[in-house]
């Protein structure tokens, strides 16, 4: 078994607009926090995984298979195979500016085919969960799931741990959506204080299915202190954690992938079935959904080109856990078709879509209006998640 880990700063030279709240439209230079691509890779001689855990909104399906097919080219090796996932930070550079993507997917490139190996002996997994709300739970009016977990993924040699994989569902939006700065948000900062407590250990984050978690109704306010603070609370949850004897398991390099077809409509959205409790802001969040609606049934106008006509859904075991690695801002109730004691699912990888409602869900939110798929379509995605 080999490894390599490396940490690449992913902040463009030149100014760009954030990519997530719709009020971002200005350019922007300054950073509050660095935003890193931090990339991990295991070999052995049947299998070759590096996945990439960077601070975007995003990285589309295009580019994954631009990466891969160029490191596959250059190794002249037929086992990589490559993982795109991000930490959903609203607050990095614009993946719908040209001029970044491509300068970025260059630079991935350049990067990663400078990474070095060192052989590794007696190489294990361990994994942990813990449900906890400590930076997010739902953030829709009388709507719980108790979905929200943090779950530790821990790799030794013998009994070294050299690297561990965060988990936790929830979209990083503790700070105001017009910041005047880019901003790994709360994963950042939680990987920061963990890489500095423990200098020898790598770290990287995976996010999880957050489609309808976030620190609305968690947080007292929007300041980057606002970040530290719940990111502190994470942080306690992760030390318990880290705390807690683990089951160690050898580990193993499976990864299959499967194409889920996606079929479109769009249904009606009776509004008359808009609770009177909402807060102001998801008030606010429904006429944004109504405007995005009218983008995405105008075929001129799309967000992210035409409507995704597939997802690219990966497996990958490690003995510990297996992690489904989906492309869409899924809901956590899909959580509830896998077994948490033993899978994990992981959302904003391989890709990027629109999120994905629960069948017959009965609340009329943002989230709902970019939610096209069929119901035969997400029962398909229930059995890919059942049986992948």
């Amino acid at each position: 078994m080999q490894y390599s880990f490396k940490k690449i700063n992913i902040e463009a030279p030149f100014p760009t607009t954030q990519c997530g709240h719709s009020c971002q439209v200005e350019e922007l230079s300054e950073f509050h926090d660095h935003l890193y691509a931090r990339v991990l890779s295991f070999k052995n001689e049947e299998n070759w995984i590096i996945h990439l855990s960077m601070d975007l909104l995003a990285f589309d399906l295009e580019h994954r298979n631009i990466l891969e097919n160029y490191l596959r080219d250059h190794y002249k090796d037929e086992r990589i195979n490559v993982i795109t996932s991000t930490t959903h930070t609203h607050y990095a550079n614009s993946v719908r500016n040209p001029k970044y993507v491509e300068y970025l997917t260059d630079l991935l490139c350049r990067e990663i085919i400078t990474m070095e190996y060192r052989e590794l002996e007696d190489v294990s997994s361990s994994y942990q969960k813990l449900h906890t709300t400590a930076v997010g739970r739902s953030r829709i009016s009388g709507h719980e799931e108790n979905n929200e977990y943090l779950c530790l993924i821990r790799f030794f040699e013998k009994e070294n741990n050299f690297l561990n994989i965060v988990y936790y569902n929830c979209h990083p939006t503790i700070l105001f959506a017009n910041v005047p700065y880019f901003s790994a948000e709360y994963p950042g900062y939680v990987l920061r204080k963990l890489e500095e407590t423990y200098p020898h250990t790598d770290f990287s984050f995976l996010q999880g299915a957050a489609g309808d978690i976030s620190s609305r109704f968690v947080r007292q306010g929007q300041s980057y202190e606002d970040v530290e603070k719940l990111g502190s609370d994470l942080l306690k949850d992760i030390d318990k954690l880290l705390n807690e004897e683990s089951k160690k398991v050898p580990l193993k390099l499976d990864y299959k992938t499967v194409t889920i077809p996606y079929e479109h409509e769009f249904t009606p959205i009776d509004l008359s079935k808009i609770r009177t409790d909402l807060s102001d802001r998801e008030k606010e969040t429904i006429r944004l959904g109504q405007e995005q609606r009218a983008k995405l049934e105008d075929s001129s106008n799309k967000i992210f080109g035409k409507l995704n006509d597939r997802a690219y859904v990966g497996a990958l075991d490690l003995g510990s856990v297996k992690i489904i690695f989906y492309p869409n801002e899924i809901f956590s109730r899909y959580m509830n078709y896998i077994d948490l004691d033993k899978e994990m699912l992981v959302s904003y990888s391989n890709g990027y879509g629109p999120y994905i409602l629960p069948l017959d869900f009965e609340f009329i939110t943002y989230e709902m209006f970019t939610d096209t798929l069929t119901r035969k379509t997400k029962e398909k995605i229930i059995e890919t998640l059942k049986t992948i």
